[in-house]
């Protein structure tokens, strides 16, 4: 019976990762791109939106993450920011032009990225201590297993009824499928809670400067925080851009560019379950990063002028591991860090440096501009690099003062 008990909250929980993954790989990763190159036949465009619907989610983080610690209400903020961006996206099936086009947008992209904040802070009421990066695999395999079985689908969708009917399907089962969480995962439990107030923002930004003040006394967490955020950049950047790349590359036709990405998705499920084992067996730190080195290899492999079979398998091999033990390892790592009572104001950390971790992609857009597709990527063999070394350095420190990251 306590087997059936902790499976549900936590297949629930696991499920929303499923949900949210709708939007970042089949509209952020794969349609929405492609539809706006094709109108304004640029690539910084996309990349100089994309970055401040980042930058503008990034500035409200703290604050969405302190205010869970506070007023212990951080279900109603996830279904209020799930609601907004499924409407939001609902709203960009209307439009044919750029402008109102980028603008619903920016604002699908601003309430997916908040309703993570949220989302992420609900892993401890999902899952034990000791279950955690398991809990966190699942979320992050089943989300790449959704896109698996979604990518079809919205193909066919497309063919039938066009690119914009693609963005109202997602809208739909998004919204549809983060329902479990809101019925079976409990709330997280606050002492004293409070009720918001007008100085919330500015207080929770006065505390994220000295947070990042004093990180020179915690080095293991400023280097974790660091490493994560270069890491981060070029993954954010390989989703983003991959779709584009294929096309520009090797302009397979588009039943072949699907086949590929739900091929990477499978391999990126299965990543996900055994990145989440290991993050369990060995400590986050270790496999967040393998991550960097399987990504930096990845990137460096794909500059080389490969056939499609060969490219594919590259990314297979390597890619689908950097991506999935990414996102695994750094949320278990932040549990690792963080006290009970903080778990949200670390997530809005964190969140900050995954949001804010987005000059890579516009850097990327303006070099695939000048210099080609392939040439760019060496924007990301940097980022990924420094992050990859930075995460060793932290590896290298004593034990973080502020938590019990474990090595």
């Amino acid at each position: 019976m306590k087997q059936r008990i902790f499976f549900l909250p936590l297949s629930s929980w696991a499920l929303y990762d499923l949900a949210n993954t709708l939007f970042s790989a089949v509209v952020l990763t794969v349609y929405f791109p492609l539809y706006l190159t094709s109108l304004t036949g640029s690539n910084s465009v996309l990349g100089a939106v994309t970055t401040g619907s980042m930058i503008l989610a990034g500035i409200m983080t703290p604050w969405a993450g302190a205010l869970t610690d506070r007023t212990g209400k951080t279900k109603l903020y996830l279904l209020y920011s799930t609601v907004c961006c499924t409407g939001s996206l609902a709203v960009l099936s209307v439009f044919r032009t750029p402008l109102p086009l980028l603008t619903a947008f920016v604002a699908a992209c601003f309430f997916y990225h908040a309703s993570l904040v949220f989302y992420n802070a609900l892993l401890p009421c999902a899952a034990p201590p000791e279950k955690q990066g398991f809990a966190s695999g699942l979320g992050t395999g089943l989300g790449y297993l959704g896109v698996v079985l979604a990518l079809p689908i919205m193909n066919q969708i497309d063919k039938a009824y066009g690119v914009s009917a693609v963005f109202l399907a997602c809208a739909f089962w998004f919204l549809i499928l983060s329902l479990p969480l809101f019925l079976f995962v409990p709330e997280r439990a606050v002492s004293k809670p409070q009720r918001p107030a007008a100085g919330d923002f500015r207080r929770e930004w006065s505390a994220v400067f000295a947070s990042v003040g004093s990180l020179p006394q915690s080095p293991k967490l400023m280097f974790f925080l660091a490493g994560n955020f270069f890491l981060v950049d070029a993954v954010n950047s390989v989703i983003f851009w991959l779709s584009v790349y294929i096309r520009d590359i090797f302009n397979p036709p588009q039943d072949q560019l699907i086949f590929v990405l739900t091929g990477l998705n499978v391999s990126a499920f299965l990543s996900g379950l055994v990145s989440g084992f290991l993050c369990d067996r060995f400590g986050s730190l270790k496999i967040l990063i393998l991550s960097g080195v399987s990504l930096l290899a990845t990137l460096i492999g794909l500059t080389q002028p490969l056939s499609f079979p060969v490219f594919t398998a590259v990314c297979f091999a390597g890619g689908s591991f950097a991506l999935a033990g990414t996102w695994t390892a750094g949320r278990k790592a932040v549990m690792e860090l963080s006290p009970a009572e903080k778990t949200g104001e670390y997530f809005g950390l964190y969140g900050l440096t995954t949001k804010i971790s987005v000059g890579g992609s516009f850097l990327y857009s303006l070099a695939s501009d000048a210099f080609g597709m392939r040439q760019g990527l060496g924007v990301l063999i940097v980022s990924a690099a420094l992050g990859t070394v930075l995460l060793v350095r932290s590896a290298l420190c004593g034990r973080c003062s502020q938590g019990n990251l474990r090595l």
